[in-house]
């Protein structure tokens, strides 16, 4: 086997579709211990996520968008993997020259991601994620004003 030319870091994180962020984080803290931040719901998304201390993310959404067609297919369950890579750029190439191509990107504040169809993946959503340490997300998204307070 030759020298991988998409390098992965880690896990980034594992997204779980819900109807409902609260319920879910809720039972996963009752059960197991675990910890979540606030939720993150930018104004004109249809989405919003909390997301753990050990990287499990509860995703949902709303008027249209991919996780609610997804929940309306397959009901609540795992959504994505998220994999933390060296070089977006470098990754992006190499599976293009494979023949993989994302369907999505996103870039704000310090991170980026690019998202492959699950036909290419095993039937995961495939999120291959670029940034610098700590993760800036849930900072960019406080500062954005975007997160909701846990007892609020």
């Amino acid at each position: 086997m030759s020298d991988p030319e998409v390098l992965i870091l880690d896990i980034d994180r594992v997204l779980v579709a819900t109807d409902d962020l609260e319920e879910s984080a809720s039972s996963f803290e009752n059960l197991l211990g675990l910890s979540f931040g606030a939720t993150v719901d930018p104004p004109g998304e249809p989405v919003a996520n909390r997301t753990s201390q050990v990287g499990l993310e509860f995703v949902s959404g709303e008027n249209g968008s991919a996780i609610e067609s997804f929940l309306g297919t397959n009901g609540p369950g795992l959504y994505a993997l998220s994999l933390e890579v060296a070089d977006a750029d470098a990754a992006r190439e190499a599976l293009a020259k494979r023949g993989v191509e994302p369907i999505d990107e996103m870039a704000f504040e310090g991170f980026r991601e690019l998202f492959y169809h699950p036909s290419s993946f095993e039937g995961v959503l495939l999120v291959l994620t670029e940034y610098d340490r700590p993760h800036p997300a849930e900072s960019a998204a406080e500062a954005a004003g975007w997160t909701q307070g846990e007892d609020e």
